[in-house]
């Protein structure tokens, strides 16, 4: 499922289309993860006024006080020309241009928010890690009472929103933190390393475009691909060698929450 990264990717991608009209929306299919609403093709006749992110939402901000609502599930993809059957919306615009989601599984959600930013899916979520608002201070003591391991932690969208399983793992083999430590037991000093690692990390994954994994689903708005798996320390390395200096170990995967995390037993404690 696209992360933080990949969805701000999507973000800066989409901005060329602030400040154009929709002509028409084509809805080629009743539904995604839910239905779409009933008046989804009332975006018709809005101009786009910009684009934020919310976690991994985007929030396509219209005329009149209405916000389109996109959530990418796990291959979903914005694109400018039509690729085939697993296209499901197809926004025209005044000028002649196109907006087409794709999306292969069926796993993405849109809806509309008229007046505000309050839905559901958002009410829930916790802090931006590249916001102001998120220091260690407030991770240490949001991981006081949990008695979770930190890797599953990091995932909890309530403690801290964007983060999933690749920058998970990549996040905690930076900090030196073995995921299978209890959330409860993070020191001042390891939250602090946490907090630092992920905004590093994150940053860096979205100059980098994102990651593209072997399947391929994920690529930017103009097709091209992410290229922070060639960033990669951990995630997906299983048997390999450890790339820090001096380590002979290798990179192992377990399973936590039914998800692989991958970390080396050496370097993370």
């Amino acid at each position: 499922m696209p992360e933080l990264p990949e969805v701000e990717t999507v973000r800066r991608g989409l901005l060329i289309h602030v400040g154009k009209r929709i002509l028409s929306v084509e809805l080629n299919r009743p539904d995604l993860r839910f239905p779409f609403p009933e008046d989804m093709d009332s975006i018709a006749g809005h101009k786009i006024l910009g684009i934020d992110r919310r976690a991994k939402y985007l929030l396509i901000r219209l005329e009149n006080d209405l916000t389109w609502l996109a959530h990418l599930g796990m291959t979903g993809r914005f694109g400018h020309s039509l690729e085939g059957k697993h296209d499901h919306v197809v926004v025209d615009f005044v000028d002649g241009s196109r907006l087409v989601y794709t999306d292969p599984r069926r796993f993405g959600i849109k809806d509309l928010i008229r007046g505000g930013s309050n839905h559901p899916l958002l009410d829930h979520l916790g802090p931006e890690p590249l916001g102001d608002e998120w220091n260690a201070q407030y991770l240490h003591e949001s991981l006081r009472a949990r008695n979770i391991s930190i890797k599953t932690a990091l995932l909890d969208q309530k403690i801290i929103v964007g983060i999933g399983n690749i920058y998970a793992s990549e996040i905690l083999f930076r900090a030196g933190i073995s995921p299978r430590r209890l959330a409860k037991n993070i020191s001042k000093k390891q939250a602090t390393a946490i907090h630092d690692e992920t905004r590093t990390v994150l940053l860096t994954a979205i100059e980098a475009g994102g990651s593209t994994l072997r399947d391929g689903q994920f690529r930017q708005v103009d097709g091209t691909l992410g290229y922070f798996p060639h960033e990669f320390a951990v995630y997906d390395r299983e048997g390999e060698e450890c790339i820090s200096l001096g380590c002979s170990n290798w990179i192992q995967r377990v399973v936590q929450s039914g998800r692989s995390t991958f970390y080396c037993g050496s370097c993370q404690r």
